[in-house]
């Protein structure tokens, strides 16, 4: 999403990815589909002379892009890990 792409989910794994299904379709920044058809569908209709639908759909993923989320999620893994291990090594980051 930090890309600002429109996203067409086909499939999701079950548990840990089951969210990412609603998120996506409910937050407006994609579509999903398990049919071929459909998908080649979407992407037609998305590149339509008369859609805006997918310039709508940029500016949703947009506004829900996180750019700095991998790396909070790295400084969180490694104070679990000192905190588990004792290591005494700092990881620096500022967000």
């Amino acid at each position: 999403m930090i890309r600002g792409l429109p996203i067409i989910l086909n499939d999701y794994i079950a548990g840990q990815e089951a969210g990412n299904v609603p998120y996506v379709v409910e937050n407006g920044c994609g579509k999903f589909s398990k049919s071929p058809k459909e998908i080649s569908k979407i992407v037609a209709d998305w590149f339509g002379p008369e859609s805006n639908e997918l310039e709508v759909m940029s500016r949703n993923a947009l506004r829900l892009a996180r750019p700095d989320a991998v790396f909070k999620i790295v400084h969180d893994l490694h104070e679990l890990v000192q905190q588990r291990s004792g290591l005494p090594h700092q990881l620096s980051y500022s967000a």
